[in-house]
């Protein structure tokens, strides 16, 4: 019997333009390369009868159908007939580490949103060519976005070994989608494709007779040429040994079909190249993040406004802020490796965002608290907590006392039934106060309804108190309460003991915390090459340590220490009740040719890191290695004082991403500082003049969390999203109103579960909640909206979506996927 023969490979030629819409260029330039690229690939459309092209990117099209309707229609007709494909399904090719789950999804929504309307096609295959990193979480945001198979190029095989070209790759939670790695690049040049075929041909798995093999010019545009798709044509007329044909990712993945259930699954990140752009230009990641979560506030508070104060949900205006805030995720605009134009426009734009969410929550905060009844003398601050547990934490607040002295005048806050609030005077913002001034910043606890609000009252003529007893003190060389007790080296500033008081047991490693480190950095915009950073060059020190508050509520020192001509200064807080350290910093830098790396060693044996991704938590070597995290860390392990007893501390930010564990230390990268958009081979001084990333002030806070147990146990998902969501506050003056001193929409009864979202749903059609498994271990408990009360089960890194709607007095809720669609049963 004579042999079966192998099939012939047959090469899937996948002709595109990369383009990036800022990069070396600012996104004018990015646009009218947009509209350029798009009238090429038409017209060799035309002349090439066989030819296909690939595209995606919502934001090129709609660029497109602004500028050249009569070209916009033209590539309709092409996508009709199935010569032009539609990929991607996204705003622009996101980073993929940085944003939140939530925010991803908003890529997914918009994106496929304008593809499905405008271009009358909804891609299934998410294609992130140039993205420099996968988190592991992405197949579910993929499956329930509509997409099932996904194309990547980085990491390249160098960075991280993966069983095969295709494969398919698994989420925590267990859902897959196919998955492919481009062999060599996504672009090409003007020479002959032979190389690079037989690069593609080599990537193939043995299994599987396809493949597929990137061409055209790109990055700045382009598209295949000419003399690209007849050279391709000229290959395939010479190879005897294999099939070459224009196709699209779609068609390819359709091909592999009957073998994909053989490909090996990878449950896994794909990580790491460009590490360092988790931390280039700081100032705009942090403004990032706080324009994501102030998004994400007011989207939430418009919903109550609507709900309780009638007020039109400003559906137009969010979609606007999302596009923007989605627009620059952009990989080499958010990861800081674009030239200074660029991302200074990013900057303002993003800034934009901001503080129109911010009005956006203002106004609505202020439609309901207008419809609260807040008579009586004096004024009152309206509490507004959008996160889907009861948060119980310290304000600080300025009331308005017509410039009496808060002592003078007697003046007290009060709650709803009129009992006396605890409050301690902390420094104002401004610099004019005097001791006859009346403007006074006041600290306070409280607890604010889930996803609801509280009404305090501030007035004159309070009956005289004792101060409250308070077990926090600060001194030059350290500051307690009656949960942590911290000592600080007076010449470096650094904490070198944390005592948990309820055990005695020493948190603190022989590294110390607080270590302010400079290391040498030569490496380019991207640290390409690079996957950590260790060599040091000196530290920040010198340090002049001062009291600032002493309680009884409060206790802080100021700490002031310099590096050559930097200067850092910090307030170490530490409050009655709390276990755990606030850290505002405010950094002067003005440096080249390095990092700055906050650093942290925990007294600790066998030690084990976990980090904050989109949607979940994965755990990561403790080798040193620059990783990209989001809200959170911790690294946990055996007491080094208490072997059998497990400790560990967590690290939460409000905008910083690139961090380093490296045994029990941990180290948060607080700045990089080479020049802007600098890429080997280029030689440093062979320009005139360069801009340096990160000088100058900036300005962020951390909280540490040390714990004995379980990080779970010390609540460090739910307090990292209370630092970047924090409460709203809004003065209101007296009248008469129907809503009660306090109340809340809905609550989740499990701490094992959280609120990615609370949004109006596209349609209109009620609203949509999304609710995410917060410790990766399933939960169970009921969502309350008002006084309807649904039980909730989510599997292990779960997320669902749900779609409320209120009917005659009957509140419903459906089961959607994360675009909003209801699920077949």
């Amino acid at each position: 019997m004579a042999e079966k023969s192998s099939p012939r490979t047959l090469v899937h030629m996948i002709g595109q333009a990369h383009l990036d819409p800022a990069w070396l260029w600012t996104w004018p330039e990015g646009r009218a390369e947009a509209v350029a690229t798009a009238q090429s690939a038409v017209d060799r459309l035309d002349e090439y009868a066989g030819f296909r092209f690939v595209r995606g990117e919502a934001q090129v099209y709609q660029w497109i159908e602004e500028e050249d309707p009569e070209l916009f229609s033209r590539i309709r007709e092409l996508i009709a007939q199935r010569r032009w494909h539609v990929v991607n399904g996204m705003l622009v090719q996101p980073d993929m580490n940085l944003p939140q789950g939530e925010a991803l999804v908003r890529q997914c929504l918009l994106g496929k949103e304008y593809m499905r309307e405008h271009l009358g096609v909804e891609p299934t295959v998410a294609y992130c060519v140039d993205s420099f990193g996968h988190a592991g979480t992405l197949p579910q945001i993929f499956r329930k976005c509509g997409f099932d198979s996904y194309v990547f190029m980085r990491p390249g095989p160098h960075e991280k070994t993966l069983p095969s070209q295709a494969f398919i790759w698994e989420a925590p939670d267990g859902s897959r989608v196919l998955a492919f790695r481009i062999a060599a690049s996504y672009c090409t040049g003007h020479g002959d494709h032979r190389a690079h075929i037989g690069k593609a041909i080599a990537s193939k798995p043995p299994q599987i007779p396809h493949t597929m093999c990137f061409f055209g010019v790109g990055n700045h545009g382009g598209g295949p040429t000419r003399r690209q798709i007849e050279n391709v044509q000229q290959i395939a007329r010479e190879r005897r040994d294999i099939d070459l044909e224009f196709s699209d990712p779609e068609s390819y993945f359709d091909a592999i079909q009957v073998q994909a259930p053989g490909l090996p699954v990878v449950r896994d990140e794909l990580q790491f190249h460009a590490v360092g752009c988790y931390s280039a230009n700081s100032r705009l990641k942090r403004i990032y993040r706080r324009a994501e979560s102030g998004l994400l506030t007011a989207e939430r508070l418009s919903v109550l406004a609507a709900l309780w104060a009638a007020r039109a949900v400003p559906f137009e205006r969010l979609k606007d802020l999302w596009q923007c805030l989605c627009f620059n995720q952009f990989h080499d605009i958010l990861d800081g490796c674009a030239i200074k134009e660029a991302e200074d426009q990013a900057e303002m734009a993003l800034g934009r965002v901001l503080v129109e969410a911010q009005e956006i929550s203002n106004t609505s905060g202020r439609a309901i608290a207008a419809r609260i009844d807040t008579s009586g003398t004096g004024g009152n601050v309206v509490l507004f907590n959008v996160l889907p547990h009861a948060s119980e934490q310290y304000v600080e607040y300025e009331p308005w006392t017509d410039r009496q002295p808060w002592g003078e005048g007697a003046w007290g806050l009060f709650d709803e039934q009129g009992e006396r609030v605890a409050c301690q005077m902390v420094e104002t913002h401004e610099a004019r106060s005097t001791s006859r001034d009346g403007i006074r910043r006041i600290l306070f606890r409280t607890t604010v309804p889930a996803m609801g609000y509280r009404r305090l009252r501030f007035s004159p003529g309070a009956p005289s108190q004792r101060a409250p007893a308070g077990s926090v003190k600060a001194w030059e060389t350290g500051v307690e309460n009656d949960r942590l007790r911290l000592c600080l080296e007076p010449t470096s500033g650094n904490i070198v003991s944390c005592v948990d008081r309820a055990t005695g047991i020493e948190m603190v490693g022989a590294g110390g915390w607080n270590v302010a480190q400079v290391l040498e950095d030569r490496s380019d915009t991207w640290s390409h090459k690079l996957r950590r950073y260790d060599c040091t060059l000196g530290s920040f020190g010198s340090a002049r340590i001062r009291v600032c508050d002493e309680g009884p509520m409060q206790a802080s020192v100021i700490v002031e220490r310099s590096y050559e001509s930097s200067t850092w200064l910090q307030q170490i807080i530490l409050r009655d009740g709390e276990a755990e350290i606030l850290i505002r910093n405010w950094l002067y830098w003005d440096g080249h040719w390095k990092t700055v790396k906050l650093g942290f060693q925990l007294a600790a044996d066998a030690p084990r890191a976990v980090h904050d991704v989109p949607f979940g938590w994965t755990e990561r070597p403790c080798d040193g290695m620059e990783v990209p995290t989001q809200m959170w860390m911790d690294v946990s392990g055996t007491s080094t004082q208490s072997p059998h007893q497990s400790i560990g501390l967590a690290l939460l930010d409000d905008g910083k991403y690139g961090c380093d564990v490296d045994g029990s230390s941990m180290r948060l990268t607080v700045l990089r500082s080479p020049p802007y958009a600098y890429h080997e081979p280029h030689v440093p001084g062979s320009k005139c003049r360069y801009d340096w990333l990160d000088q100058g002030p900036q300005e962020f806070s951390v909280v540490l969390i040390p714990h004995v147990g379980d990080w779970k146990s010390a609540e460090v998902v739910k307090k990292a999203r209370q630092l970047n969501t924090p409460l709203v506050t809004i003065t209101m003056h007296g009248h008469s109103g129907n809503l009660p001193p306090k109340a809340s929409l809905l609550s989740l009864s499990s701490s094992e579960l959280e609120i990615s979202a609370l949004k109006r749903a596209e349609d209109g059609e009620g609203c949509i909640v999304r609710i995410v498994d917060a410790h990766g271990r399933g939960g169970r408990g009921n969502l309350r909206w008002a006084d309807s009360v649904f039980p909730i089960a989510l599997d292990p890194f779960e997320v669902r979506t749900l779609r409320v709607t209120e009917c005659e007095g009957r509140c419903t809720v459906q089961e959607c996927d994360m675009l909003e669609r209801p699920l077949r049963s």
